[in-house]
């Protein structure tokens, strides 16, 4: 028994000595001065912030009115989802909103505001009444459109129509949609 307990100890030892003695090699490496910058989405119109689409006064069953809106994307994440239109919605004095025919289409070519010179037809994304646009189409997720940027910047020319429908009823006379607000919007 001491002759083992004599060994273990001496075996010990040397396992002791052996994992102290032992040389170590180590090297390393560094990546520095790394970041992470957040992407943009950024639409801008030419309507100089400052001018409206429609101000029509008096319309008459079967009246019209056409214009065109350039819109640009700038944003810096250079391939984001569609752009899409929606309605921001509108104060209606009564249903003209209803015989109120909308028609918006996408294309390219109308860069001067309310100007559609040069407008070429690309989709043809919403044809029903104003009451149904504002209705339907509330925000992105139910937005209407097909232009998706592909790079920045990028941009869609709108041609917007209104007509007061040939059939309106009698009780739209007198009647008036303000506070009408069209919405672009992209999404990452």
């Amino acid at each position: 028994m001491i002759l083992l307990a004599a060994i273990l100890g001496v075996l010990l030892s040397t396992i002791t000595v052996l994992t102290a003695s032992r040389a170590v090699f180590a090297d390393q490496t560094s990546n520095e001065q790394n970041y992470v910058d957040a992407g943009d989405v950024t639409l801008i119109d030419n309507d100089g912030g400052v001018n409206v689409l429609f101000e029509i006064d008096d319309m008459a069953p079967g009246d019209s009115e056409t214009t065109c809106i350039n819109v640009t994307y700038q944003g810096s994440i250079s391939d984001p989802g569609p752009v899409l239109v929606y309605s921001g919605g509108l104060t209606d004095s009564g249903s003209l909103a209803d015989d109120l025919n909308l028609t918006i289409e996408e294309g390219t070519g109308a860069t001067t505001f309310d100007d559609c010179t040069g407008f070429t037809l690309d989709a043809l994304v919403f044809d029903d009444t104003l009451g149904a646009f504002d209705a339907s189409h509330i925000d992105y997720s139910s937005g209407v459109g097909s232009w998706d940027p592909s790079s920045t910047p990028d941009s869609s020319s709108y041609r917007i129509t209104v007509e007061l429908d040939a059939n309106a009823a009698s009780s739209s006379q007198g009647e008036a949609v303000t506070d009408l607000i069209f919405t672009w919007e992209v999404q990452s």
